[in-house]
């Protein structure tokens, strides 16, 4: 096999302790190139494979973007449908406007409805506490929920915090997005992608129940933290969703799984093959869907400080590039030197999990690891030199 420059590099950064064990995997379009290669062991002294499975966190957005839009391809709902018909709860939400002198909250009817591109591109208006001041300031005057969420109307059901389609905020979108695949399908998500995704593109071992299953089971990792001082240690914390902790499966946040497994959805998608979506809404899911309200404030997002940077770009470069979003990632469109060709779309997971589909080069991938806090930025620093020797030894397999 070809020397790829960056196994060295991560080797070393594990053994020197900057790094837990990572999963590296990519392919190209033809399915003829792939690569897969792990390094190293969790904080908790586990060796970490391809097939390990972890808290994938965000990574599940991707798939439950798929499933929504074969709601689409099954003549279900329009992309600029509004999605009331089958989320009365999101129809029934005011828009969050300002708050008064007294602090009490002042609200306004929507504009415009929430349409399942504006869900999948984060343009809905809809998200939670933890990335809306907005949102933090109402929980102030309305006080706590009276018993922990267990479900996503309950949990979600927030106010907008703009108007649909005029601006950006990450958020509860996608797991809006999988309440209505659920009612559409009338199976649960977990169901619903076994039978729809997951199984038809053979990944085994992805799930949203992790301990329900064997083979998904024997495979988990523990997490590791690095703390202030960038010591890494095993922690049981850092999970937001812990298998039977909610009644509902979160599409935007929930899944486990292994890099092997996830490489193959990166594939389908990168080769436009037809497998679980049909080409036409592959096209539209990697066309730019933001208005000029919602790009802005994406950009600005990105350029605010080195953390967001590093969470939410990944390893786009910032300082040149210019960023939109899909209706499934970020989109950069413009080139990145030796690696992302414009037209890239790329995101990840809170545990600092990483992938990229580059349609126009032909190349996706990923990084796995099971990590906090989030945008780590040894791992950034090194999935960029992994892109790198990947790029370059695809150019050199091509020409044999």
């Amino acid at each position: 096999m070809a020397k790829f420059s960056h196994e060295a590099v991560f080797e070393a950064a594990y053994q020197a302790g900057e790094i837990p064990g990572v999963a590296l995997v990519a392919a190209d379009a033809t399915g003829k190139f792939r690569y897969e290669k792990s390094f190293g062991k969790t904080a908790h002294g586990e060796p970490f494979k391809t097939d390990s499975v972890v808290w994938m966190a965000s990574c599940s957005k991707l798939m439950t973007s798929v499933a929504a839009l074969q709601q689409v391809q099954r003549g279900h709902i329009g992309l600029d449908e509004d999605v009331g018909k089958v989320l009365p709860e999101v129809a029934a939400l005011k828009v969050l406007k300002d708050f008064d002198a007294e602090g009490k909250p002042i609200f306004e009817d929507r504009k415009e409805p929430v349409t399942l591109r504006k869900l999948l591109s984060h343009s809905s208006g809809l998200t939670m506490e933890m990335f809306s001041p907005k949102l933090q300031q109402l929980e102030k005057f309305t006080g706590p929920p009276a018993s922990p969420p267990k479900d996503i109307v309950t949990e979600f059901s927030r106010p907008l915090v703009f108007q649909p389609g005029k601006g950006w905020q990450y958020g509860t979108s996608i797991d809006w997005a999988g309440k209505l695949v659920e009612r559409f399908s009338g199976l649960s998500l977990e169901e619903y992608m076994k039978a729809n995704i997951w199984s038809p593109l053979n990944m085994h071992h992805i799930t949203f129940a992790p301990d329900s299953r064997p083979e998904t089971k024997s495979r988990k990792v523990g997490m590791t933290l690095r703390d202030k001082d960038g010591k890494l240690h095993p922690t049981t914390e850092g999970y937001f969703f812990q298998y039977g902790d909610r009644e509902d499966a979160y599409g935007g946040a929930a899944g486990w799984g292994s890099a092997d497994s996830y490489l193959n959805i990166l594939q389908s998608l990168c080769a436009n093959d037809g497998r679980v979506l049909s080409k036409e809404l592959v096209e539209e899911m990697f066309r730019p869907q933001l208005g000029p309200e919602g790009k802005e404030t994406l950009n600005n997002i990105l350029h605010s400080d080195e953390e967001s940077r590093r969470a939410i770009s990944n390893t786009f470069d910032i300082d040149h590039q210019v960023m939109d979003y899909g209706l499934g990632g970020a989109i950069g469109l413009k080139d990145e030197v030796g690696r992302r060709q414009a037209g890239t779309m790329s995101w990840g997971g809170m545990p600092n999990l990483i992938w990229w589909i580059d349609r126009k080069g032909g190349l996706c991938g990923a990084l796995f690891t099971n990590l906090i806090p989030v945008g780590d930025a040894k791992i950034v620093e090194l999935m960029a030199q992994f892109e790198l020797s990947v790029y370059e030894q695809y150019e050199e397999f091509k020409k044999q």
